[in-house]
């Protein structure tokens, strides 16, 4: 039997790749659906279906009203306890704390509470201990998938940095026009390369998945530079990372961390982990493939194959000394949006967490 679930959201990029997601998940289902009141009352299947895939096959579901009392009224009736938030950060702000104190366990993409200390922000393959900040609750909480620019940079790294650790890092982002949502995606010739704010948000959340946890999260501690800038590419980030490494290192060596890195969503195997989350590529990539990595058939349909598009690409990786440098491709509406926050789900299930 399937763990019911609501989502809040029902017409933006992420909240359509979370009905993509889970559609046809083994573990949960999706149940009740949350949206502006633009879309209020409407069947799911009247909203206008913007992603590049087709509609999957999705519950008779209609379209509720984000005001609290319809929000409890609706949770407590289909005694729904699990509920994804494609929230914009105004709306979290007020609405994850209040589904939190309804005893709901969220699941956030917003980057309303991502920094708060008493929130786990995770990368299910880099920091699952800091789930922890739980303290093993199994009632009212707030758990916040990433940046969907931090995915490539923090994922990338995880491996270099337990064995070398690093002195420095710079990053330069490609971003794709999807990470702006479905107004700039469908604005191509009116946009601008700036990304207000969202150096800081990659530097913050990037020391803080590297980071321990003690009685809270340690941030790691090297010194970062970040530049962003906006593409005209519809899907997919590319980061362009250089580090200086604490530690003397041989290239093999470093390949070898990357092509074999695998974690605890592996171990667990988990509905939505790629079996390799970096792959290692030793020439240029095409980045339509590289939006479907992790996808292990001729399917790459993120409907019925979880798996696809939640792989990393690593490629171009150079050593000249303690020098490293290499760039990383990521799906950022899959791995990076809502691929990741399913892949949380999944991961705050297995341990014990879900009721």
């Amino acid at each position: 039997m399937r763990t019911k679930v609501a989502l809040i959201g029902s017409s933006g990029i992420v909240a359509q790749r979370l009905q993509q997601r889970l559609s046809n998940h083994p573990w949960f289902e999706l149940s009740a659906v949350f949206g502006s009141p633009k879309q209020q009352g409407k069947q799911l299947s009247e909203i206008p279906w913007n992603l590049p895939e087709p509609r999957p096959r999705l519950p008779p579901l209609k379209v509720h009203s984000c005001e609290k009392s319809d929000l409890k009224f609706q949770l407590d009736k289909l005694n729904i306890q699990l509920v994804f938030s494609a929230l914009p950060t105004d709306l979290a702000l007020e609405l994850e704390p209040f589904l939190k104190d309804l005893g709901k366990q969220v699941f956030s993409n917003s980057a309303a509470h991502r920094m708060s200390p008493d929130v786990p922000l995770i990368i299910p393959e880099l920091n699952p201990d800091h789930i922890m900040l739980l303290g093993g609750s199994k009632s009212g909480f707030i758990i916040c998938s990433t940046n969907c620019t931090v995915m490539p940079v923090a994922m990338s790294l995880k491996p270099i940095w337990d064995v070398y650790s690093f002195k420095s890092v710079k990053i330069e982002t490609e971003q794709s026009l999807s990470g702006g949502g479905y107004e700039l995606l469908n604005s191509h010739e009116n946009f601008s390369p700036e990304i207000p704010g969202e150096a800081e948000k990659i530097s913050e959340e990037c020391l803080r998945l590297l980071g321990t946890l003690e009685s809270k999260v340690k941030p790691a501690h090297f010194v970062t530079q970040v530049i962003c800038k906006r593409v005209m590419r519809n899907y997919g980030h590319v980061v362009k990372v250089k580090v200086d490494l604490e530690k003397e290192a041989a290239i093999e060596d470093i390949e070898d961390l990357i092509s074999n890195f695998s974690s605890k969503p592996q171990e667990l195997n988990l509905p939505s982990a790629p079996r390799c989350p970096l792959i290692l590529s030793k020439s240029s990539i095409d980045f339509e493939d590289a939006c479907r990595a992790g996808s292990e058939s001729d399917n790459h349909d993120p409907a019925t194959n979880l798996k696809s598009g939640m792989a990393i690409t690593v490629y171009n990786l150079k050593l000249i000394g303690s020098t490293l440098t290499f760039s990383a491709f990521s799906e950022n509406t899959v791995r990076g949006a809502a691929g990741g926050c399913v892949l949380l789900a999944e991961l705050a299930m297995q341990e014990g967490l879900l009721v």
